[in-house]
């Protein structure tokens, strides 16, 4: 259990953003709200951050059918984010969105990690990977997958 084992966001918030301003009553009324909770608290530690990096968990089923939402997450918070493409899926879905700012440890197709944060240096480069981010985010936003969901039934 995350409670019971501290990692858990509520156990370590205030020490990384107790100079952000936060204490533990604004804390504790922002995981009170049932629309943002503790999706709101790694959203403002996302924003501390100029690029965020995701890679992908590395065992055989997650990375053939690994889950990319924690990609959409930190793309939803306006940070640029540099993906680690290794897997199926997380090639299936950076090329898929045209997605800008990945890496590869294979040095295949994708540039490396130096030369992708070599390349996020220019502010141009991370607004383009912030541009298209919010737009992939948004293809996740739960009302627009519902909708479309009941188009696919008929509904």
């Amino acid at each position: 259990d995350e409670y019971k084992e501290g990692t858990h966001i509520s156990h370590w918030f205030l020490k990384l953003m107790a100079s952000e301003g936060w204490d533990e009553d604004k804390m504790n009324d922002l995981l009170a709200e049932n629309e943002y909770g503790t999706g709101m608290l790694y959203y403002h530690v996302f924003r501390t951050f100029d690029v965020m990096i995701v890679t992908p968990k590395e065992t055989r089923d997650k990375l053939r059918y690994g889950s990319i939402q924690r990609i959409v997450s930190v793309m939803k918070s306006t940070v640029p984010v540099l993906v680690e493409v290794q897997g199926s899926a997380f090639e299936h879905f950076v090329d898929g969105y045209e997605y800008p700012c990945v890496y590869s440890k294979e040095g295949d197709k994708y540039p490396s990690l130096e030369e992708a944060l070599d390349k996020l240096k220019d502010v141009s480069a991370r607004k383009k990977c912030q541009e298209v981010g919010l737009r992939i985010a948004e293809d996740f936003d739960p009302d627009v997958m519902v909708k479309q969901l009941l188009n696919t039934l008929g509904y």
